[in-house]
């Protein structure tokens, strides 16, 4: 299994958006994204949103993004 962090930036603001990584429990793309944030400064009056995603194979494409998304 693998979790992807996604940062979702506001295209109307200028934020970019940006993939953290690609991680290997759920606990360290927890701990990613958190450091991730403290980092950059992005807290919850920032324009960006968090989303890990479940994927369990490589090298396909998953349609339904909600069907994967942990949180």
């Amino acid at each position: 299994m693998f979790y992807v962090v996604l940062d979702l930036g506001c295209a109307e603001c200028g934020e970019s958006s940006n993939v953290l990584g690609i991680f290997t429990s759920l606990d360290k793309a927890k701990a990613a994204r958190d450091e991730y944030k403290e980092l950059n400064s992005l807290d919850e009056y920032s324009d960006h949103e968090f989303f890990i995603y479940k994927i369990d194979e490589l090298d396909k494409i998953f349609n339904n993004s909600f069907e994967h998304l942990v949180e």
